[in-house]
């Protein structure tokens, strides 16, 4: 079964979301600079929020959220390298830091909601990347084991999550970074439609 990750995997969104955090945070006058943001993005959303507000972490997260779907989504764009899930055996999942509604919205704005059949927002689980009990919420909806999973992301946090469950991880490396534990690497998804790339 393989499980993607969504933003900066499926989809270029990441400064959709990080000038969406950054907007938010101004707001909450708590100005943050776009690296410290971009270094935050792959935690759950709840964490990011928690950093940056504190004990004010659920508003901002609310604000945050409403910003991105107002003014920030139209800027997420599929990349071209997705057509390549049609090709690969279902079920397929996206298990995402995002917050689940927004989640839900990049795939049915972007078209990538008819190739996935499950989405697991960071929202939804109480302990989300890099542990690795997302991977359990999959594996007992689907009843497949997390061994049994190829776990797709861009991130460490998406190699620390696999691991951590005993899943394969598959790290895509979309601007030149490598996450350091990553057994598989690749440079575009077309690439999994290559078996001998797993054992």
């Amino acid at each position: 079964m393989y499980i993607f990750d969504l933003d900066g995997t499926l989809v270029d969104s990441v400064e959709a979301h990080v000038e969406a955090w950054r907007e938010a945070a101004r707001r909450f006058g708590r100005p943050i600079s776009r690296e410290e943001m971009r270094a935050l993005i792959g935690l759950p959303a709840p964490k990011i929020a928690e950093i940056i507000a504190g004990p004010r972490a659920s508003e901002l997260m609310e604000l945050k959220k409403r910003l991105f779907l107002e003014d920030y989504i139209s800027l997420v764009k599929p990349f071209e390298d997705v057509e390549a899930l049609a090709g690969l055996r279902r079920p397929i999942a996206v298990v995402t830091s995002s917050n689940a509604v927004l989640a839900r919205a990049v795939l049915e704005r972007t078209g990538l909601s008819r190739y996935v059949d499950f989405l697991l927002g960071g929202d939804e689980v109480p302990r989300g990347k890099p542990n690795p009990d997302p991977l359990y919420v999959v594996a007992s909806r689907f009843g497949v084991s997390p061994r049994d999973m190829i776990v797709v992301g861009d991130t460490q946090y998406d190699v620390e999550m696999a691991l951590s469950a005993g899943a394969v991880p598959v790290c895509i490396s979309r601007d030149g970074r490598i996450c350091k534990d990553g057994i598989i690497h690749i440079k575009s998804l077309y690439e999994l439609l290559n078996k001998k790339l797993f054992p």
